[in-house]
């Protein structure tokens, strides 16, 4: 095999097409050879690996040579390449213009994407838009918080791949979740306590990741009335985290802020009526002239 197959087999991960092969000048006869020696293993139809195991990125590679010159990696496989997804998945999704006969470990999907990148797959908006489809509210608010949050996108360029769509799921709710990210909801939890506690209760409205003492960033900042809400979305911080929280705890008690701690549990059903209440409480406390309005789930909460 000569130096330009080499390296050509470097780049793609191991993987060569029987075509790229014959285009070298290969023949038949030594391609055949080569399987029979050991040199090439048959890993589908007309795709061959070098030798050894083949890895995911090899049949990633694998994908792209079957779909042709227009394919592109997507969804989970673009994902895992782009960080948004952390598990290699075991069935790669390709786009291709061309019909693909199905195979084992692929799923061929007819159609044009742009592509980015070596190996090929869907920009990083297009790939955040297609990882939302079947998840639920929190889990698509989360993925896409932290793709804003990452900063390789905004909530402006996601919402125009969003709107450059024209059959797409759950469009409201991708329009109306990017709306409140780009406000400075920055997790799922985050969006839960704005939709679920601030809003339909007519609270005052938080400044989001704000810094309101020194370098420490809140979740929600209630300027006017010294109040810092933070919202964890795990049971337990620990090591640094933990120390952190501390830290910020204690330099904002010193500074007269006061700093409310909430978790999925008290903004989720009817405890988010609660907790609205409760804020609402603290915050009058504060000289906020209130109150809390209720909203349709109150009646079954008694006030704090």
């Amino acid at each position: 095999m000569g130096k330009d197959l080499l390296a050509l087999a470097t780049h793609q991960a191991g993987v060569l097409s029987r075509d790229q092969l014959l285009r070298a000048g290969m023949s038949r006869a030594v391609i055949a050879r080569m399987l029979c020696n050991g040199l090439l293993t048959t890993l589908t139809a007309g795709i061959y690996t070098r030798a050894g195991d083949t890895t995911w990125l090899g049949r990633a590679w694998a994908g792209l040579l079957i779909g042709g010159r227009s394919a592109v990696l997507g969804g989970a496989a673009a994902g895992h390449l782009q960080q948004l997804v952390r598990e290699a998945p075991d069935v790669i999704t390709v786009y291709t213009a061309r019909q693909v006969t199905p195979r084992d470990g692929w799923q061929f999907i007819r159609g044009t994407r742009k592509a980015r990148g070596e190996p090929s797959r869907t920009c990083y908006e297009a790939t955040v838009i297609d990882l939302c489809d079947g998840r639920d509210e929190d889990a698509l608010a989360a993925l896409l918080a932290d793709a804003v949050s990452s900063r390789r996108t905004s909530a402006p360029r996601l919402l125009a791949e969003v709107n450059s769509r024209g059959r797409i799921r759950h469009r409201s709710l991708l329009r109306e979740v990017l709306g409140d990210v780009s406000q400075g909801a920055q997790s799922a939890l985050e969006r839960r306590f704005l939709l679920a506690v601030e809003r339909p209760h007519a609270l005052p409205t938080a400044t989001r990741q704000a810094h309101a003492h020194n370098a420490h960033r809140s979740d929600a900042w209630y300027e006017s009335f010294g109040l810092l809400v933070e919202l964890d979305g795990t049971l337990h911080h620990r090591g640094a985290a933990a120390f952190h929280d501390m830290t910020r705890d204690n330099d904002h008690a010193r500074a007269g802020l006061l700093t409310l701690r909430f978790g999925w549990a008290h903004v989720t059903g009817s405890a988010a009526c609660a907790t609205a209440h409760f804020v609402a409480a603290t915050l009058m406390a504060r000289g906020w002239p209130g109150p809390a309005m209720p909203c349709s789930n109150c009646s079954r909460v008694h006030s704090v």
